[in-house]
This record gives C-alpha cells, sequence and structure tokens, in this order.
C-alpha cells in the first residue's frame, strides 16, 4: 500500500513540474512576443544604405546612438536591436510609437519609464522606410 501512495505522489509531483512548465512557457511566450531575432538573415546592402541615410535625414541621431560607449541620449542605444526584437515588433513600434505605448506592450511601457515618460514621436514612416531602417539597424550588434 505504501508502494501506490509513493507512485501517486510522484505523479503528482510529476504533474505539478508539468504545469508549472506549461505555465512558464505561456509567460514566456508573451513577454519574449517581442523578443527574438527576426527571421532575416541576408541584408540588402542598398537597403542598409537607404536606412542609413533615413536615420540620418529624419533626425533618428539626435535621440539615438548606436554602439556609443559614453551612454545614451533621449532613447535607447540600438545596437544590437534587432538581436533583441522581432522584425514583427520593429515594424510595428516604428509605424507607431505611440500606439505601441498605449498598448499592452510590456516592453513598449518599460521603454517609456525607462527614458522618463518621453514618447518617439511618431515619423510617419513607409512600410519600405521601415524595411530600410530595419536593415540598417540590423547591421550594428
Amino acid at each position: 500500500m505504501k508502494r501506490s501512495l509513493r507512485v501517486e505522489h510522484v505523479s503528482r509531483f510529476a504533474l505539478c513540474t508539468v504545469l508549472v512548465g506549461a505555465l512558464a512557457t505561456t509567460i514566456c511566450a508573451r513577454q519574449s512576443s517581442a523578443q527574438g531575432k527576426p527571421s532575416q538573415t541576408h541584408v540588402d546592402p542598398a537597403l542598409a544604405a537607404r536606412g542609413g541615410q533615413i536615420f540620418k535625414n529624419r533626425g533618428c541621431v539626435g535621440c539615438h546612438t548606436i554602439g556609443s560607449k559614453s551612454g545614451t541620449l533621449e532613447g535607447p542605444d540600438l545596437a544590437g536591436v534587432t538581436d533583441r526584437r522581432t522584425a514583427e515588433w520593429l515594424h510595428a513600434w516604428l509605424k507607431d510609437p505611440t500606439e505601441m505605448i498605449g498598448s499592452d506592450d510590456p516592453v513598449a511601457a518599460d521603454m517609456y519609464k525607462r527614458y522618463h515618460n518621453v514618447k518617439m514621436p511618431n515619423m510617419h514612416l513607409n512600410d519600405s522606410d521601415i524595411a530600410a531602417l530595419v536593415a540598417y539597424l540590423s547591421q550594428h550588434h
């Protein structure tokens, strides 16, 4: 009889382990929806060069650094941003950062707080400009 109690105890333990694992996976999946590497592995050099021009011409350099050793400006340093965020998240952010801050996106909310409640302005970028910027940023790890 003791043996069946032990098996039952192990089964409950195993069940709890599975449930905790499933819960952790669900939570991590929700939190990491903005994290991860983009599916794009090859970057078109011409597209990245266009993205660099957009970055300079639209004034992104006024708030963002890329790989600065001396700290950040009003916004985060963007070195490695394509390693930390998916292409989909970056597209949504660059399309309308104000909407992202107002949504339930935890990454956008954290950045808003971390950078002194300063909202990135909506630069009214089209999809082609966003693709070029993401290509440019993907070259900076």
